[in-house]
């Protein structure tokens, strides 16, 4: 892994991608929608603002933590929000955060057009994992070992609505 990020910092480098053309108000945004669908912590209200206020780009508030929790369905079935008691692993393998950003990206959610650390935007990334292959063995695995069905961790919208998945953050 540490070769693999040196490579990226080097490929960055080369391309002359800097932190500041990848840490955005909308990548930051893409952040808190991703934060909403997967249920997440309190944590993330710390560190997006300070991250957002280290990178002197505008700071979340409390209204647009409100905005996005009510227009992001929860998505994501884990502990410690689980009704059938998914450990974190489960969402990794059904697909991580690249698989719920394909939800999110289905509803209009996100902002594709956002560069990532791989010098690609996060439309082309996202264009990527849907057809990889480690995206299939891994929601294979989980299918194979544990019996669980991926869509069953992280679902569709539909499917987390039928499943009464609620969002767990409330202000």
């Amino acid at each position: 892994m540490a070769r693999r990020s040196a490579r990226a910092m080097i490929r960055l480098e080369r391309a002359r991608i800097t932190t500041r053309d990848i840490i955005t108000d909308e990548s930051l945004h893409n952040a808190m929608m991703i934060h909403a669908a997967f249920g997440g912590s309190t944590n993330l209200l710390l560190h997006i603002p300070a991250i957002a206020h280290a990178a002197g780009l505008k700071r979340p508030m409390v209204e647009d933590w409100i905005a996005v929790n009510r227009e992001v369905p929860r998505l994501v079935d884990v502990l410690p929000n689980s009704a059938d008691e998914h450990p974190t692993i489960r969402a990794f393998l059904a697909g991580g955060v690249p698989e719920v950003m394909l939800h999110l990206r289905e509803l209009g959610l996100i902002d594709l057009n956002c560069l990532t650390v791989s010098g690609n935007s996060v439309g082309k990334n996202l264009e990527i994992w849907e057809g990889s292959e480690r995206r299939n063995r891994f929601r294979d695995i989980l299918y194979k070992k544990d019996g669980v069905d991926p869509d069953d961790v992280i679902m569709s919208p539909e499917r987390a609505s039928e499943k009464g998945l609620a969002r767990t953050l409330a202000f």
